[in-house]
């Protein structure tokens, strides 16, 4: 709920402050508006019975145009980090403050073995849009014939404070394009045999042509990766990753079903979405620059995470023998929101 304070100078011999305040309402549904003072300026500035001279000599007064410029700026960033999901599950953290580890509502406190309730209870949504501008990533120049790497960082969080004092949970897609191509869910025909899945199957399982999108998780080789941050609930900085199980070679494989331990379904990321066209053959391709915009949906109808911590799986990649875990557990949930800018929506302005 957003709440508006108004200090004007339009006295209250006429509709203007009411008409102020009927703009706001039908721009920003709900907002609780408090008069502070409507008589601002010198007696000058008034005619006989009180009124403002909104449109006197040319114009507006300046302090009218100052006002009014502020509301605007307030009502466009009533919508940032609005919007809707969940995300709970199981989460043990050990040495999570000086209290001790982690324990849950009734002060049942996890352990690797048997991890307790946790629940994010996310109320603050924000994407952090990264686009790639001049070369790949082994820097080499574009040359236009290749899908660029865009990338968006999104975030739930328990609340709107800094994420350094804040239960956080991150989806890191480092690869808009290939995302899109999952999402979009267009297939080629191909004379004589089945159509050919215009995605990476490795990352992409659809259980239907019309239905959402299953996006593989994973550390080694992903185009999503997510982490789960309990900076709020915790005192110690500890993070949990979402990973999948990969074979001794590294090689990543085709997985019947989607059924791997971490992976993301989308439903709307931006405008990949064709599933109005029935028809797989007839969509049309990602655009090797596709993008999430600004006022875009994103949309995951469904997640589910296996959480490991983060120095478990750097000493995996590493090929190191992995330490004892503080952390780890799993999630479950589903985010819904629309890409805004705005204070607190991008880490960087």
């Amino acid at each position: 709920m957003a709440i508006v304070t108004l200090t004007t100078d339009f006295g209250s011999a006429d509709i203007y402050a009411a008409a102020m305040k009927g703009v706001i309402l039908s721009m920003a549904p709900g907002t609780v508006l408090v008069d502070i003072q409507r008589w601002l300026g010198s007696r000058g500035d008034r005619g006989a019975t009180g009124n403002p001279r909104l449109f006197a000599e040319g114009g507006m007064t300046a302090l009218t145009r100052v006002g009014l410029l502020l509301i605007a700026l307030i009502l466009t960033g009533c919508s940032v980090g609005q919007g809707t999901g969940a995300a709970s599950g199981l989460l043990f953290v050990l040495d999570c403050s000086k209290a001790g580890d982690y324990c849950d509502a009734s002060g049942v406190c996890g352990t690797p073995s048997a991890p307790v309730d946790y629940n994010l209870n996310p109320t603050f949504f924000a994407g952090e849009p990264i686009d790639q501008l001049t070369q790949f990533p082994n820097g080499s120049p574009l040359s236009g014939s290749e899908p660029l790497m865009n990338r968006i960082t999104i975030r739930l969080q328990r609340s709107g404070k800094q994420i350094e004092s804040n239960d956080a949970l991150f989806f890191d897609v480092v690869n808009e394009y290939e995302v899109a191509r999952c999402v979009r869910g267009r297939e080629i025909a191909v004379a004589g045999q089945p159509n050919q899945h215009d995605y990476d199957d490795r990352y992409c399982f659809r259980a239907s042509t019309t239905g959402p999108a299953r996006v593989r998780i994973s550390v080694v080789g992903g185009i999503v990766h997510s982490t789960l941050s309990p900076r709020m609930t915790c005192t110690r900085p500890v993070d949990a990753t979402a990973d999948d199980v990969f074979s001794d070679d590294g090689v990543v494989q085709t997985v019947a079903g989607g059924a791997w331990e971490s992976w993301v379904e989308f439903a709307d990321f931006g405008s990949a979405a064709q599933n109005d066209q029935l028809d797989p053959t007839a969509r049309t391709p990602v655009s090797l620059t596709f993008k999430i915009e600004l006022e875009d949906r994103l949309h995951a109808s469904a997640f589910s995470l296996t959480l490991q911590d983060e120095k478990v799986v750097t000493a995996e990649e590493d090929l190191e023998p992995p330490p004892n875990p503080d952390i780890g557990g799993s999630l479950t949930g589903w985010f819904d929101f629309d890409l805004q800018r705005g204070q607190g929506a991008q880490i960087f302005p």
